[in-house]
This record gives structure tokens, C-alpha cells and sequence, in this order.
């Protein structure tokens, strides 16, 4: 039986489930089942393709039973099936084989990709730094974006996770900020972490790396291709300043989940996944029904912004489909 494995969560909403699929389809183009297990756990398995069904291991569970929103995440020690086990967002893709990945995080009890802050306000979910460290007794605060965790199987996980749970109601007590009005599973997997002297992995771009930190993406996932960096501009700076990432998984967050790149990358993992076509009619398909509209739209609404914003003054921020 394998002693690794990957997991997901998806529950209440059928675009969680389609991209937690998405994901999986993602996996198993560059992985093998038989030494690296792939679990989807979900309350909607009944948006799964029966094609994938097959493929994976789908865990069903009862609506709500871990709660709403990213609070979910504080349960993903629950499905330890295996020696080691990473979680990876729904909203994530993987280009690669995943054993290096597993090699760099063996022998942490729990770890992320991130460094140890000591002090800053208002970045990691947490009001001031200093302050929550004060508030929870902690002698570091680990900084991260939470679309890729690992941990392994035993107690001291379960106790990690236990803790991490425990805070979720004190968690504006203790100084944390909500995202879209919700608590946040970062910061409190972040502070139990170092109660237990948890240490993350230092950020080479090789394991993941998260759209928003990046200016520039030059992506294809079934050709296993991911390059993503930066030129003069770093555009969260707090979380990570490297110029270039070739990571195995890329997390789409937030609203470029919306975008072309991903929707292009959706479309020739449905192609050669689900329709049997070949890896050149899936790039053909997604170049002209997603690539090159996305660009043109792009660089159209780039051009006329500034008038459009000197006619009709600024848009209202819309909303993410997922919300």
C-alpha cells in the first residue's frame, strides 16, 4: 500500500468540486496511484465524472460536518490515511511529480512552504505580529500561504491540529483579521505550529508557488510546463521577493482562478482526460477557444482603462464566482 498520499476538500458548492477535480486530473497525469494515493474528500460527490471516480479515492462525508468556509482546512489531519500526506487546495495544479516534493517535507510532523516572522502588522491574517505572538505565548510566528500543507501520521499531529482548532474561538481575540468575513485556517495551523516547534520549508519555487506573488506565468499543464517570475515589480513582497519559480504545483488563488490561465489549462485537462484527444488538439482547442481571447480581452481592457475610469470613474469590485 502506498505510504503517500494527496488530499483535497471540496464540500458545499459544485465549483469547489469541479476544481478539486480539475486538480485531481492534474495529479494524475504526472503521478502514479500505486505509490502516491490521490483522496478527494467532499459532501457533493455527485458532481465527480464517473471517469475520475474511478481513478481516485472519493471520501464522502456529511454536509457541514467540518464546518464552513476555510475553517474546513482545520480538519485535514482527520484524513491521514498514509505515512505522509499533503494537502493541496482545491484551486491548485500539479505539473510535476510530486516525490521530490514529499523528500523535501519527510520527517517534519507538520511543515508548509514559508519562513519564521518575528514582527509586522497587518500581514498574515494577524493584526500585529508581535502582538499574537504575545497573545499566544509563541516565540515565532510562521508566514505562509496556506494551498499546500504536509504533515505526518501520529499524535503529534492530532495534537497540532487539536490546538489549532481550539483557537478558532478566540480567534479575533488573540488578533487575527477575517478574509471575506470568515476565520482563516492560516494563521491558527501557523500558530500551532510553533507551539508544538513546528518548522516550515524555506520558499525555492520548486514545490509550489501561488499566482499572486508573480507578475508574469507561462504555464501548460499537460505538457508539464510551469515558469512563473518577476521582473522589477515583486508584488507581495512580505510573502516572498523570489524572481522566478518552476514549482510542481501552481496555486491559482483567488481571482486567477477566473482567468484565462486557468480556464485554458481546464480546458486541455478535459480534452486529454476526458475526451481522449491528443496532447496537440487539447493545446489547439484551449489556444483559440481560451488563450487567445484571454489575451486579446486583456490587453483590450489594459488599453482602454484609462478612459473608460476618466468617463465613467472606477467599476464596482465584483464578486468571485466561489463566494
Amino acid at each position: 500500500m502506498a505510504e503517500r498520499s494527496v488530499i483535497t476538500i471540496a464540500t458545499s458548492k459544485k465549483i469547489f468540486v469541479d476544481m478539486a477535480c480539475n486538480l485531481a486530473m492534474s495529479f494524475l497525469l504526472w503521478n502514479d496511484t500505486a505509490s502516491i494515493k490521490f483522496f478527494l474528500v467532499t459532501d457533493c460527490p455527485q458532481f465527480i465524472p464517473l471517469k475520475l471516480k474511478d481513478k481516485i479515492d472519493v471520501v464522502s462525508i456529511a454536509p457541514g460536518s467540518l464546518g464552513e468556509g476555510f475553517s474546513t482546512k482545520l480538519h485535514m489531519d482527520k484524513f491521514a490515511y498514509t505515512r505522509q500526506t499533503m494537502f493541496i487546495d482545491a484551486d491548485c495544479l500539479v505539473y510535476q511529480n510530486l516525490a521530490a516534493a514529499f523528500n523535501t517535507f519527510e520527517g517534519h510532523a507538520v511543515s508548509v512552504i514559508g519562513y519564521k516572522r518575528y514582527a509586522g502588522k497587518d500581514i498574515g491574517f494577524c493584526k500585529d505580529i508581535a502582538t499574537v505572538m504575545a497573545n499566544t505565548g509563541i516565540s515565532y510566528f510562521p508566514l505562509l500561504c496556506g494551498s499546500v500543507y504536509y504533515f505526518e501520521k501520529g499524535q503529534l499531529v492530532t495534537d497540532i491540529f487539536n490546538y489549532a482548532r481550539s483557537l478558532l474561538k478566540l480567534y479575533h481575540k488573540i488578533g487575527l483579521v477575517s478574509l471575506r468575513n470568515k476565520e482563516n485556517e492560516e494563521p491558527l495551523i501557523a500558530i500551532a505550529m510553533a507551539q508544538f516547534n513546528q518548522q516550515p520549508v524555506n520558499d525555492t519555487g520548486l514545490i509550489k508557488a501561488d499566482r499572486m506573488f508573480y507578475e508574469f506565468l507561462d504555464t501548460n499543464v499537460i505538457e508539464g510546463k510551469a515558469r512563473l517570475w518577476n521582473k522589477e515589480k515583486i508584488p507581495v513582497p512580505e510573502y516572498s521577493e523570489l524572481k522566478l519559480a518552476t514549482p510542481a504545483i501552481v496555486h491559482f488563488n483567488a481571482y486567477y482562478a477566473e482567468l484565462y490561465e486557468y480556464g485554458s489549462e481546464v480546458m486541455r485537462l478535459k480534452q486529454v482526460f476526458l475526451a481522449n484527444k491528443s496532447v496537440a488538439m487539447a493545446n489547439i482547442y484551449a489556444g483559440a477557444l481560451s488563450v487567445i481571447p484571454g489575451k486579446l480581452k486583456k490587453s483590450t481592457k489594459n488599453l482602454f482603462r484609462p478612459l473608460y475610469q476618466a468617463v465613467f470613474g472606477y467599476r464596482k469590485i465584483k464578486l468571485l464566482k466561489r463566494m
